[in-house]
C-alpha cells in the first residue's frame, strides 16, 4: 500500500467514526423507546399494543421505502449502487411474496391479529410528524435553488446520503430492541428479525454512500451532516409515536 493509499484509508476511517459519533451524540440514541422495548423481553407487551407497534412501524417503513426509490433518482451514477441492494432487498429481490412489509404483517398474524384489526390501529401523531419531516431530507428538492444546476444536484444528493445513513445507523438498534419485545410471544426468530443481520449489511453500503460524498469534496460535509441530523431529529418523533403504542 502506497503512502497516499494509507493516508486515504486513514481519512476514510476518521470520517466513518465521525458519522457514528455524530449519531451517538444525538438524543435519539438515548430515546426511551429502546429501554421500553428491551424491558418487554420477559413479558409485558400485550397483543393489541404489539399490533399497534407493528402497524405504526409499517406505516413509517412503507414511506421510507418509497423515499429510498426517490433518493436513488437524484444520486450521481457512481453512488446509485450503494442504494440499489437495499431497495431490492426491501422489495423481496424480485419475489413479491418476500417483500419485507409482508414479513412484518405476518408477524402481526402470528400473534393472533386479523387484517381487519390491524388496519384499524390508528397511526400515532409522532409517526405522522416523522413522515412529514423526513421527506425533505431524502428528497431535498427545495434545497440550494440559488446554485447552478450541476452543483445543486450534487449537494441535494449529499443531503439525501446523510439522511439514508442516519436511517440505517438507527435501524440496527431498532431491530435489536424490537426483537427483544417479541421474545415473550416466542417469535424472536421470525423471519422479519433477519433485519438484525440485514440492516448491518445495509449499514455498510449506507455509510459508504455518505463517505462517497465526504471523500469527493470537503464542502459536502455540511450537506451530509445536514441530512444526517435532519433524519435523527425526525426519528425523535418516530420513536415518540412508537413509544406511545406500547405505553
Amino acid at each position: 500500500m502506497t503512502p497516499a493509499q494509507i493516508e486515504t484509508e486513514s481519512i476514510t476511517h476518521l470520517q466513518d467514526r465521525m458519522l457514528r459519533q455524530f449519531v451517538l451524540a444525538h438524543p435519539v440514541a438515548r430515546h426511551g423507546i429502546f429501554d421500553r422495548l428491551n424491558s418487554c423481553r420477559e413479558g409485558g407487551l400485550e397483543q393489541h399494543r404489539a399490533g399497534m407497534l407493528l402497524r405504526n412501524y409499517d406505516a413509517h417503513a412503507s414511506h421510507l421505502r418509497r423515499l429510498l426509490l426517490k433518493a436513488a433518482t437524484i444520486m450521481p451514477e457512481k453512488a446509485v449502487g450503494f442504494i440499489l441492494e437495499n431497495v431490492r432487498n426491501e422489495y423481496g429481490n424480485g419475489k413479491v411474496e418476500d417483500r419485507h412489509q409482508l414479513q412484518l404483517q405476518d408477524l402481526a398474524w402470528q400473534i393472533g391479529l386479523t387484517q381487519k384489526t390491524y388496519d384499524k390501529y390508528p397511526i400515532q401523531p409522532g409517526i405522522k410528524r416523522f413522515i412529514k419531516d423526513v421527506t425533505a431530507f431524502y428528497y431535498p428538492l427545495g434545497q440550494f435553488n440559488d446554485l447552478p444546476a450541476q452543483k445543486r444536484i450534487k449537494r441535494r444528493a449529499a443531503v439525501a446520503a446523510g439522511a439514508i445513513t442516519a436511517t440505517e445507523l438507527m435501524a440496527v438498534e431498532e431491530f435489536k430492541s424490537l426483537q427483544q419485545a417479541f421474545f415473550s410471544f416466542g417469535l424472536e426468530h421470525h423471519i422479519w428479525f433477519d433485519h438484525v443481520t440485514i440492516e448491518c449489511e445495509h449499514l455498510e453500503d449506507s455509510v459508504n454512500l455518505a463517505l462517497y460524498f465526504l471523500e469527493e469534496k470537503a464542502e459536502y460535509k455540511d450537506d451530509v451532516l445536514f441530512g444526517l441530523k435532519g433524519v435523527l431529529d425526525a426519528n425523535m418523533h418516530l420513536y415518540d409515536g412508537l413509544l406511545a403504542c406500547i405505553t
